[in-house]
């Protein structure tokens, strides 16, 4: 386990960081935006009843493409820092499973370059989830 101040900018496992030492992770005058999507597992009749989620990862090869996707986000929406955490491991639903927390000097490049890294890290990182369902059944995405 890592201790409580060592935030890393990319995590890939079955930890999960206090939200408050992510935001004491970075600190920088010029930021005056920080905008944090956390994304956690959830159970609705449309999508099945989901029970829980199990997620695999090739974590070096996600490292790479998220460390990738965030230097094209600081390019793009001119960020100063992003940090990416995904569980791996099974997550049931309501515990949180993705963050991306980003700063920058202002709301609109941070709403936008989160939005940005949040959809290429779903898109193009090797990270896998199957879903539970309460009916037993289950499937990959």
């Amino acid at each position: 386990m890592l201790r409580k101040t060592e935030i890393p900018q990319i995590y890939i496992g079955e930890d999960w960081f206090n939200l408050q030492d992510v935001l004491n992770s970075y600190k920088d005058s010029s930021c005056g935006a920080v905008d944090i999507f956390i994304g956690i597992p959830r159970s609705a009749p449309e999508d099945g009843d989901v029970k829980e989620l199990h997620y695999e990862a090739y974590v070096s090869m996600a490292e790479k493409v998220i460390k990738q996707i965030i230097d094209e986000a600081k390019e793009k929406f001119n960020i100063k820092h992003a940090i990416v955490h995904h569980r791996t491991g099974v997550v049931p639903v309501t515990v949180p499973s993705f963050l991306v927390a980003v700063w920058s000097g202002h709301r609109q490049e941070a709403f936008e370059a989160c939005r940005y890294i949040v959809d290429n890290v779903k898109a193009r990182a090797p990270i896998w989830k199957k879903e539970v369902f309460s009916s037993g059944n289950e499937s990959w995405k």
